[in-house]
């Protein structure tokens, strides 16, 4: 994986520092995807909004940067010491990717109520529980026959192992081991909530999106000619049955809509697909 630049790593470093003290304030002159973004652990300036939000990336119509090929070299190691059908699963390696810029890649975000857990280890498991619950809901929404795989050895992230659904529909072109869901949970820290943040507590055990391995994501992936499960939906469907305080955001190229992938990055919350618009158009 490249060195970030001295200046980047500078700013990066400085924009960390201050949110380690108090929340990010909410931006009126930002969308609320990027305030959101932001929030959680984004603050690369490769991500930023735009007039339509098609062109809130700054590499954004160079979808290619943000494909398998260039990508392979960089995550694929850890996924090595599987085998046979257990392969099949990780046929899209990119589930593993870590490029240097957090908006290069899939993040899950959260702000769960401090209330909620007296320590990190039991925030983690309710995270665990909540991420379950939600892809349980979505499936039986979506009439999907969805399976968590427990027999499968998968790699660990900050200490935690990566989660994995099989998901089959005859509909969608879900064969066995054709279409997974992967997901994981980085350690939560205990830190305080911005306030525009729905549901949140003003401390809450977080999970961010800046550290260059461990962060948390959610991806689902199909193998075949055929890309046809309508993944939008999917990922609308599973933030719909998130907590309020958890939102998902997904890079260029991520995410398939009508067999295609979509040239502009988007944020999930409570069901609704944002766009990185600039305030004055959305």
């Amino acid at each position: 994986m490249k060195k970030l630049a001295p200046l980047t790593t500078a700013i990066l470093a400085a924009a960390l520092a201050g949110c380690a003290a108090t929340p990010r304030a909410y931006n009126p002159e930002e969308s609320r995807a990027l305030n959101l973004a932001r929030a959680g652990g984004i603050y690369d300036m490769d991500l930023r909004d735009s007039g339509d939000g098609t062109r809130s990336y700054s590499k954004g119509m160079l979808v290619a940067l943000l494909d398998l090929a260039s990508l392979a070299t960089s995550f694929d190691a850890p996924l090595r010491h599987l085998s046979g059908s257990q392969t099949l699963l990780f046929n899209a390696t990119d589930i593993m990717m870590t490029p240097d810029n957090p908006s290069a890649r899939p993040s899950l975000m959260g702000w769960m109520p401090a209330s909620l857990a007296t320590s990190e280890a039991q925030a983690y498991e309710h995270y665990v529980d909540l991420v379950d619950q939600a892809i349980r809901l979505a499936a039986n929404d979506m009439t999907l026959s969805a399976t968590k795989l427990s027999n499968v050895k998968t790699p660990e992230i900050d200490g935690h192992p990566l989660m994995l659904w099989s998901i089959e529909s005859t509909e969608h072109g879900c064969g066995a081991g054709q279409c997974v869901v992967a997901y994981n949970i980085k350690t939560p820290n205990l830190w305080k909530s911005p306030a525009y943040v729905e549901g949140a507590e003003p401390e809450s055990y977080n999970i961010a999106a800046n550290h260059p391995e461990n962060y948390s994501r959610l991806v689902f992936r199909q193998s075949g000619e055929q890309l046809s499960f309508p993944v939008d939906e999917f990922y609308r469907t599973v933030s719909g049955a998130l907590p309020s305080w958890m939102v998902v955001y997904f890079p260029p190229g991520t995410i398939i809509q009508d067999g295609e992938p979509l040239p502009y990055p988007v944020l999930y919350e409570q069901g609704q697909r944002l766009m990185f618009k600039e305030p004055d158009h959305e």
